[in-house]
């Protein structure tokens, strides 16, 4: 009878003790995740310049420093502006242009914020409308903190 205590207690120290390391790495990565901002945004192609909204009230804006066609698609590389919250930072990104109506970018934080420097940064934008020489789109910006 003692031996199977003991063995009830073991085991009741194991899972108390696998609980807890489950709990703490769904807060490791819980806080490891990738910040998730959504946007629209209308670009003027006359001068390579994108405006828009990001997040909750935020602001979004790009310009493209180089563009190389290739067929019907396109390399570009693009500074990027962004403002949501407490969120800010500046990121230099490049990718390519589909004639499927999609633009796919990576890139790094490009400036010395405290909280991003160092951070990779996704973004998809899907076409959503085109008049004359101003096309409007829509997608999501995720942030990968550094330590992630």
């Amino acid at each position: 009878m003692t031996n199977l205590k003991t063995i009830i207690g073991l085991l009741v120290a194991a899972v108390a003790v696998v609980g807890v390391a489950a709990f703490g790495a769904v807060q490791a990565s819980a806080s490891s995740a990738p910040i998730v901002i959504p946007y629209a945004k209308t670009c003027d192609e006359t001068v390579g310049k994108c405006v828009g909204t990001a997040g909750n009230g935020g602001t979004l804006e790009m310009q493209v420093t180089s563009f190389r066609a290739t067929g019907k698609a396109a390399q570009l590389t693009f500074t990027e502006w962004i403002t949501v919250g407490d969120i800010s930072f500046t990121a230099e990104m490049n990718g390519h242009a589909s004639p499927a109506g999609f633009i796919v970018l990576n890139g790094t934080v490009a400036d010395d914020s405290d909280s991003f420097a160092g951070a990779q940064v996704h973004q998809r934008s899907n076409l959503v409308g085109i008049d004359g020489t101003t096309t409007s789109w829509t997608g999501e910006l995720r942030l990968m903190p550094a330590s992630a």
